[in-house]
C-alpha cells in the first residue's frame, strides 16, 4: 500500500465517528440492562418458588450481569479504576448466583443457597468498591455501602455454619438497599452527558 493510500485511509477512520461509553444507546442499553435486574429480582420475591421464579431471577441476573459489565468498561476508560473493578465483581457475583439457578433447576435436590451465599460475600465487596469513589451522588454511594453489611453478614454466617435462608431478612434487607442503589446508578447514566464523537 502507497504511503499516500495508507494516509488516506487512516484519515477517513481518524474522522469517522465512533459510539462512546457515554453515547445514548450505551446508556440506554445499561439502564435496560439494571432495570430489568431489579423489577425482576424483586418481582421474582412475589411468585411461587419453581421454574416461573427461576426464570424471572434468571433474567434478573442477565439483566444485572449487562449493566455491570458495561459500567465497568465505562468506568475503566475513564480511568476509574476502583469502580470498574467493583462493577466487574458484579459481574462475578451474578455470575454465581445464576450458575446456582441452572443448577437447581437441573438437580432441585442441589442446594442453591450454597452459590447464593458465595454470590452475596462477592456483593459485599464489590458495593463498596462502587460505592466510595465520588462516581455516583453521595446518596447513592451511602446505601450501597449499606447494603454491603447484611450481604457480608449472610456470607459470614454462612461460614460459621449457620445456613440463613436466601429469602431472610438479611438478604432481603440488603436487595431493597441494593435496589435504592441501582436506581442511584441508573439516574446517573441517563443525566451523564454524552462525550463529544470523534
Amino acid at each position: 500500500m502507497s504511503s499516500q493510500t495508507k494516509s488516506m485511509s487512516e484519515s477517513v477512520v481518524a474522522n469517522m465517528p465512533t459510539r462512546t461509553e457515554s453515547s445514548l444507546s450505551h446508556r440506554i442499553l445499561i439502564v435496560v440492562g439494571l432495570a430489568v435486574g431489579a423489577v425482576l429480582g424483586f418481582g421474582g420475591n412475589f411468585l411461587p418458588a419453581g421454574p416461573l421464579q427461576n426464570v424471572a431471577y434468571t433474567l434478573s441476573s442477565l439483566g444485572i450481569i449487562m449493566g455491570s459489565a458495561l459500567l465497568a468498561t465505562w468506568f475503566a476508560r475513564r480511568e476509574h479504576t476502583i469502580a470498574a473493578v467493583g462493577f466487574a465483581l458484579l459481574v462475578l457475583a451474578e455470575g454465581i448466583i445464576l450458575s446456582g439457578l441452572f443448577l437447581l433447576a437441573s438437580a432441585p435436590t442441589f442446594p442453591g443457597a450454597y452459590t447464593f451465599a458465595a454470590g452475596v460475600a462477592l456483593y459485599a465487596v464489590a458495593l463498596p468498591l462502587i460505592s466510595v469513589p465520588p462516581a455516583f451522588p453521595l446518596w447513592t454511594r451511602i446505601v450501597g455501602v449499606l447494603a454491603a453489611i447484611p450481604f457480608a453478614a449472610h456470607g459470614l454466617l454462612w461460614l460459621l455454619g449457620h445456613s440463613p435462608a436466601s429469602s431472610g431478612p438479611l438478604a432481603s434487607i440488603g436487595y431493597v438497599l441494593l435496589i435504592v442503589t441501582i436506581v442511584g446508578w441508573m439516574i446517573t447514566v441517563l443525566r451523564a452527558a454524552p462525550s463529544p464523537q470523534r
